[in-house]
């Protein structure tokens, strides 16, 4: 593993950064197996390590997301959807899941962002 420390934050460098992507895709989904709220920090921290926010950090989106995502299983989302259970697993890499611990973790958002385009066409 490879972390750097600098003043006032660690750089996390190859498999460092696999391994609290996996921490934190464990912790969330074990809290909402357990009905438990996901705090905003680990949230924050999920989007951060997502593949596609991986990215340079300006100072102005520092800490200006103003929106966590409200995850949701694919059970949920096929209820909200009126379709199965397995194509709402097929359809989740579109709505941009995230694979947590085996089982697709989908932004509420999404859903219902796709259920509003879908009902408009």
């Amino acid at each position: 593993m490879s972390a750097q420390h600098l003043d006032g934050a660690v750089l996390l460098t190859d498999r460092s950064i696999e391994a609290v992507r996996f921490a934190v895709r464990v912790t969330i989904a074990a809290r909402q197996r357990n009905g438990q709220r996901v705090p905003a920090e680990i949230a924050e921290l999920a989007r951060e390590l997502s593949v596609y926010g991986q990215q340079d950090t300006t100072a102005e989106n520092v800490g200006n997301s103003g929106t966590q995502a409200d995850w949701i299983s694919t059970q949920e989302a096929a209820r909200m959807l009126g379709i199965s259970e397995r194509q709402a697993r097929r359809l989740a890499p579109e709505l941009g899941g995230t694979l947590h611990a085996g089982r697709w973790l989908i932004d509420r958002a999404a859903v219902t962002n796709y259920l509003q385009n879908r009902t408009a066409a």
